[in-house]
């Protein structure tokens, strides 16, 4: 027997309040409700995350798309924060990674004397 979800089941599953960064990511991304009573919603927020390579370009996107005075200072700390952890999870993969490809642990350069 199949389960059919109708398209308001469907979106409505897809419109949480908070996502993971990834299926093995521990960051978690919030919606964030400005001062001004918008809402950014935690999918915009993930999807820019990964797209922008750089802080600056992170916040660039924000401001243009919902204005330099849209933001409060806190508002801008917590996306840059989100922007921040998962950025540091990606090079900490990374480093893992490498170190896991030159066998795990550094050799100790005077250990042949």
């Amino acid at each position: 027997m199949k389960i059919i979800k109708t398209f308001e089941e469907f979106t409505n599953s897809l419109q949480e309040d908070a996502i993971d960064a990834g299926e093995d990511s521990k960051v978690v991304v919030d919606d964030v409700t400005l001062d001004s009573g918008k809402e950014i919603k935690s999918t915009e927020i993930l999807g820019t995350i990964l797209s922008s390579k750089s802080e600056k370009e992170f916040k660039e996107y924000f401001y243009k798309e919902y204005g330099n005075t849209a933001f409060t200072e806190e508002d801008m700390f917590t996306l840059v924060k989100f922007f921040n952890d998962y950025q540091e999870e990606v090079a900490q993969k990374e480093k893992d990674a490498e170190k896991d490809a030159e066998g795990g642990e550094e050799k100790d350069p005077l250990a042949d004397l």
